[in-house]
């Protein structure tokens, strides 16, 4: 197969430059592209404004640009641009067909922290706190580049954190998510013998392994083995987390049996517990 090269990815985007003023939604990043060839660096724009028509287009898009060997072992790429200002850049537009969202190759930043009432009003509009009151979950509060409401509830007498992922864009997927929480708080006598339970099944068998295999012996200075009883007693909830799907995961501190790690069990409120495993 032939070696990608910088040509080759400059060659995806039309000839001609074309100046924008541009609002940066979220940080820069890396990675290598054209099968891993070369690096390029991408950042994303949460709307644009075209420099010679005055236009506004409200709408994420994408930009991108190659980089040297140089570049990418500085870092400096990554402090190109910063989010929430607004830059007057040249770019260059993709040629090929449609993709998921606009995609641009930055060519030359020409200035920053250029005024622009259009692109101010929307980004004053953007980190406005969106929260969503709820009587059995109280207040969440939505992190817009997570893309997921955030806040607490009470589980069998303790404080837990919840997640719910979402497309922002997308209510129904709010409530959907919103839902599947509720049904889990209101049945939750039943859910947490039902996941702890699972865990354990599935767990405790690796736990006595690594059990076996520890040399500290704090906790157990015996090394008895652990019984499913006391692996799905010993685990300590954090949080749940809900999927824009409606698939959920429960997220436990392990009380030391894997050493520090995180134990989840991941499950729908259709087919109860489906997995468990071992992270971090």
């Amino acid at each position: 197969m032939k070696k990608r090269t910088v040509k080759d990815f400059i060659a995806l985007y039309h000839a001609e430059d074309e100046e924008k003023l541009v609002l940066i939604q979220s940080g820069t990043s890396a990675d290598k592209t054209f099968m891993d060839h070369f690096w390029t660096a991408h950042t994303h724009v949460l709307a644009m404004v075209d420099v010679q028509t005055g236009q506004v287009h409200a709408g994420r898009c994408y930009l991108n640009w190659p980089l040297t060997e140089k570049e990418r072992e500085t870092g400096a790429y990554s402090k190109r641009f910063t989010k929430g200002m607004i830059y007057q850049i040249k770019v260059r537009g993709w040629k090929g067909t449609a993709l998921s969202e606009p995609q641009w190759y930055v060519t030359e930043v020409v200035e920053e922290n250029v005024s622009c009432p259009a692109l101010e009003e929307i980004w004053a509009e953007y980190i406005k706190p969106i929260v969503m009151e709820d009587e059995a979950l109280g207040t969440l509060t939505l992190d817009r580049e997570m893309s997921f409401f955030h806040g607490t509830c009470q589980w069998m007498g303790k404080e837990v954190q919840i997640s719910l992922d979402v497309d922002i864009e997308k209510k129904p997927s709010w409530t959907r998510a919103k839902n599947v929480m509720k049904k889990l708080i209101e049945d939750q006598n039943l859910w947490d013998k039902s996941l702890r339970e699972f865990a354990a099944k599935e767990l405790t068998g690796l736990a006595n392994d690594w059990l076996a295999d520890n040399d500290q012996t704090d906790r157990n200075p015996e090394k008895e083995p652990i019984t499913e009883d006391a692996f799905g007693r010993r685990l300590i909830l954090t949080e749940f987390s809900v999927s824009s799907g409606g698939r959920f995961t429960a997220w436990y501190e392990d009380d030391d049996m894997f050493w520090g790690h995180v134990v989840i069990v991941e499950a729908t409120l259709k087919k109860g517990p489906i997995s468990a495993d071992i992270q971090g």
